[in-house]
């Protein structure tokens, strides 16, 4: 969803993985792909987005659903 140019974030969610491996993954993760406050704060908003009877959930919603709309739009423009 949020795939602006020059924001870098990201996560990773290990699943059946013994624990010493996963701890060694996470890691090796976290010590080369630190991002910035903005990559942090997108990633943030990305799992624990706002809820309904916060302030900015409106907002959010919003422009969500904008993005969407417009990537929407584009792909049907790159099939015509």
């Amino acid at each position: 969803l949020i795939g602006e140019c020059g924001r870098r974030g990201g996560c990773m969610e290990l699943h059946n993985i013994d624990p010493y491996v996963q701890t060694q993954l996470y890691k090796l993760a976290s010590s080369g792909l630190c991002s910035g406050v903005d990559g942090q704060m997108m990633m943030s908003l990305m799992v624990r987005p706002p809820l309904p009877d916060e302030e900015s959930y409106e907002l959010f919603t919003n422009e969500e659903n904008a993005i969407f709309e417009s990537l929407k739009r584009r792909a049907v423009s790159l099939v015509k």
